[in-house]
């Protein structure tokens, strides 16, 4: 069992470096947005959750509110988030992307897919589903939303 953690910590520590390098060196929208890792999570979270409370974001970035506030007032800033007050609770904050932050989050992501399919093709076809099968089990046990 050592040696199958050795051998698992080596892989997705390279694929993580991999990954890393290929963000801030290689693709176009991640230089060019000039975004950090806790922009990029944040567009991704409030673009799956429109409407989401500041709350929630900090939760899913694993920092407190006041991190997440920071964050939040950045991409605001750039244009790229807005705050909306619901009609049912004028007190509450909710959270959705700006037209700006649609179109940067779908070069994102668009680029993220394209890393994905360089990754898959790494791999013989029969082993694609498995794969796939494999990460989204490990994904859905460690990871928080």
């Amino acid at each position: 069992m050592d040696k199958d953690i050795h051998r698992l910590h080596h892989a997705v520590t390279t694929i993580l470096r991999a990954l890393k390098i290929a963000e801030t060196n290689v693709q176009v929208a991640h230089r060019e947005l000039a975004f950090v890792a806790a922009d990029i999570q944040t567009l991704r979270y409030v673009s799956r959750n429109e409407g989401c409370k500041l709350s929630d974001l900090a939760e899913h970035l694993g920092v407190v509110p006041t991190t997440a506030s920071s964050v939040v007032d950045r991409l605001v800033e750039r244009g790229f988030l807005r705050r909306d007050r619901p009609e049912t609770n004028r007190r509450a904050i909710a959270l959705a992307l700006t037209e700006a932050g649609q179109i940067a989050f779908a070069r994102l992501e668009s680029e993220e897919l394209d890393t994905m399919k360089t990754m898959l093709d790494a791999l013989p076809e029969e082993d694609r589903a498995p794969f796939i099968t494999s990460m989204t089990r490990i994904a859905d046990k460690v990871g928080t939303g």
